[in-house]
């Protein structure tokens, strides 16, 4: 698995799976996602713009959620994004 990649499964009851959801939407509200197991942590910054993908599949006997989030990660700030200019020095009293 590359160091940036991150899978976590197991059976879990319905309820934990509904409180780690609702702790990935907070922190998505947050704009800062942890994941943290077994030692193994990754740190996302999702942008505010997100495309999200839902999928269900159901057969007899079986069905499965898929869920997926995806965004551009943002360009850093350049020395050539930034200007500064100076004006006139207003007069001291």
């Amino acid at each position: 698995m590359p160091d940036d990649a991150f899978e976590f499964a197991r059976v879990v009851s319905s309820d934990e799976a509904a409180e780690y959801l609702s702790s990935l939407a907070q922190n998505l509200s947050l704009g800062d996602v942890r994941l943290d197991s077994g030692g193994r942590v990754l740190q996302l910054v999702p942008t505010a713009e997100l495309k999200l993908d839902l999928r269900v599949k159901h057969n007899e006997g079986k069905s499965e959620l898929f869920l997926r989030l995806a965004w551009e990660h943002r360009a850093l700030a350049t020395i050539a994004d930034l200007h500064v200019e100076s004006g006139p020095s207003s007069p001291t009293p």
